[in-house]
């Protein structure tokens, strides 16, 4: 009978019913008392609930301390247990108290727990090498912590590796990144530029400097006038090359007639070589039966209006060049006879002829003596001037300073015997240091020297037969 009844309470108590409940253990006052005695249950009270170790008094699970249970936390049944973590149930909030070895909180949520599996042992500073070394999930240049070394690359200032940049590149490590124009091997600075670019390639403060014929002055492979000159720049279509730019003045000359100028005129490679009679400037000789005499004193072929020149390979007949001094007669008919094999040194007697002129005057400029008509004495300069530059010695043909400014070898000998070195030469003309008795066409006791004779008024002139 009473095991029925007790199946019958569990089936009203099942069934939300409210009957009397009898207290089987830990009963207290007025809890399952006896009928009308005011306990729970009892007469007059509110109809109280089964309530066991297990059960709540409204039918709930008793899981005890929700606050810092791990079973239980918060709430019955919440079971506090994060990922990677030793948990900890704190005041009903299930908390990381620690990450288990190799895992990491990075994203700061409980419940995500320690979510983060590091693969190092032992942390360090980041570093550049593909790992997070300091286990915050982040990698290499990822991890703002990471330290970019400031000595690795040049980066010297004023040049290309100003703006180098440094790059992490995982397992490689760090790398230089250098700009546009720097020249690298394998990832270094070349020592030595291969490029001739007008850029520092190597980082070093000069341009292009193993290239080092930069401005050098250069030339094409013409001959004489004609030879083109330029300076040495990069080659534009191959930058590993350098060429000559001939853009420059001057421009090259031209194929010419030669003439006797110390240039190859006619661009044969060779100078004042078979020179034309155009080369020479010449006056006829009045009563010399065709034979020629040089217009002006003879020079040297590089001579100018200020410097005698040094080339001696051939005597020339042209304006505004200082004479050709300071030789003895033999270099003198030795320097005429280059022209070719008509011409000559000239005699005394052709050479006053010439002064004479047509008018057969004392001087060549007429019959009376002017102190400053040509270069002697009282013309005071003191030096030879240029050929042709004293204008007023002139003759009717234009034969210029037959009179002053050098004396000239002639090829009359004046003693006997005649063997070299003892042969004595006439002198015509007077020079700079002759007076009025001097500087006449024909002086009754013609000047005349040693044939060995080197002096700085003492020049010559060519003839030329016909």
């Amino acid at each position: 009978m009473k095991g029925r009844c007790a199946v019958t309470l569990l089936a009203l108590l099942a069934s939300g019913c409210i009957t009397e409940a009898y207290c089987f253990s830990s009963c207290e006052d007025g809890v399952g008392g006896e009928p009308g005695d005011g306990g729970s249950g009892g007469e007059g009270g509110m109809g109280g609930g089964f309530s066991t170790s297990n059960f709540m008094p409204t039918g709930g699970m008793d899981c005890g301390d929700t606050s810092s249970s791990l079973e239980n936390c918060g709430e019955c049944g919440s079971i506090c247990d994060l990922a990677g973590a030793t948990p900890i149930c704190l005041k009903g909030e299930c908390l990381i108290q620690s990450c288990l070895e190799g895992q990491y909180d990075i994203d700061g949520l409980p419940e995500t727990g320690c979510e983060y599996a590091c693969p190092v042992l032992d942390t360090t500073v980041e570093l550049c090498d593909g790992i997070d070394n300091d286990c915050d999930s982040l990698i290499d240049a990822d991890d703002p912590e990471l330290v970019t070394p400031t000595t690795l690359c040049n980066m010297t200032a004023g040049t290309p590796c100003e703006l180098t940049q440094v790059v992490c590149n995982a397992d490689s490590g760090w790398t230089c990144q250098y700009p546009p124009g720097v020249e690298t091997i394998q990832g270094f600075i070349s020592l030595t530029e291969t490029l001739c670019d007008g850029i520092d390639g190597n980082c070093d403060g000069d341009l292009d400097e193993w290239f080092t014929a930069l401005g050098d002055v250069c030339s094409d492979a013409a001959l004489g006038q004609c030879k083109d000159y330029g300076v040495v720049v990069c080659d534009a279509l191959n930058l590993n090359a350098t060429t000559c730019n001939y853009a420059a003045p001057p421009a090259p000359g031209v194929v010419e007639a030669e003439a006797c100028d110390g240039i190859d005129n006619d661009c044969n490679g060779f100078i004042d070589d078979a020179l034309p009679d155009s080369a020479f400037e010449m006056a006829l000789i009045v009563g010399g039966g065709g034979v020629s005499i040089d217009r002006f004193e003879a020079s040297r072929p590089d001579s100018t209006a200020g410097l005698p020149g040094i080339n001696e390979a051939v005597a020339c007949s042209k304006p505004n060049a200082v004479p050709w001094t300071g030789g003895g007669f033999t270099e003198a008919s030795q320097a005429c006879a280059a022209r070719g094999p008509s011409y000559r040194l000239c005699t005394l007697p052709e050479s006053e002829n010439a002064c004479r002129s047509l008018a057969d005057t004392n001087y060549p400029y007429g019959a009376s003596y002017q102190a400053t008509a040509c270069n002697g004495v009282d013309a005071a300069p003191g030096a030879a001037v240029a050929t042709g530059s004293t204008a007023t010695c002139v003759t009717a043909e234009n034969a210029f300073d037959l009179s002053g400014n050098v004396a000239e070898w002639t090829a009359t000998q004046t003693n006997t015997p005649s063997a070299a070195p003892d042969r004595i030469f006439a002198l015509a003309g007077g020079s700079y240091l002759s007076p009025e008795i001097g500087l006449a066409c024909t002086i009754d006791l013609e000047p005349r020297a040693l044939e060995t004779t080197l002096l700085p008024n003492i020049g010559f002139r060519c003839c030329k037969d016909p």
